[in-house]
């Protein structure tokens, strides 16, 4: 619509300038330049306050608009701006914090975990220990008993040998010399 009107404007000035130039040209040559035509004079400033009239009554507050417009959308867009970074600063300290705690929880888990560890070796010690005297003690009661039962065989055997000699010997009635010898024999027969 503006540029219509400054069209309309641009035309109903231009027939005035036309014929005064054509009757100035037609005067002659001297001094037409310098000539005052107030009908000229007269219209140029009708359609100059015409112009500035629809100017500052259409066309002025329409950029006047346009540029208010235009300011409070740079505005939002900077307290947007302002907004997001302000945003964007809380996550990333949000974050950190969040962060720092994610490895202090870490840390404890592993912590924990070191000790449950350390606990769990223990008393696998402690029961590989136990079982390793239990282990040997077993032994040694076995040993006991089978060195028992070794000397009980040891002992019925020597009381049948004792008795297998004084049984020759009273066989025998052989003096105490020839006692001895038999004695001696029988235990080497055993022995060897």
């Amino acid at each position: 619509m503006t540029t219509w009107l400054t069209a309309a404007a641009v035309l109903a000035a231009s027939p005035a300038p036309l014929g005064a130039t054509a009757r100035v040209a037609g005067q002659g040559a001297g001094g037409a330049i310098f000539s005052l035509n107030i009908g000229l004079l007269l219209w140029t400033w009708v359609l100059f306050l015409l112009t500035l009239g629809i100017l500052v009554w259409k066309v002025f507050p329409l950029i006047a608009g346009g540029l208010e417009e235009r300011q409070r959308k740079i505005q939002e867009a900077i307290d947007s701006a302002r907004q997001d970074r302000e945003e964007g600063r809380r996550l990333v300290e949000e974050q950190t914090r969040e962060l720092a705690r994610a490895r202090q929880e870490a840390q404890r888990i592993l912590e924990e975990t070191r000790q449950a560890v350390g606990r769990l070796r223990e008393e696998l010690i402690a029961e590989a220990e136990a079982e390793k005297a239990d282990i040997l003690e077993r032994a040694r009661r076995e040993m006991e008993r089978e060195r028992e039962r070794v000397l009980d065989e040891l002992r019925v055997e020597a009381v049948e040998i004792s008795l297998a000699a004084a049984e020759r010997l009273i066989r025998a009635r052989l003096d105490t010399d020839e006692n001895r010898r038999l004695v001696r024999e029988y235990i080497g027969s055993i022995g060897g």
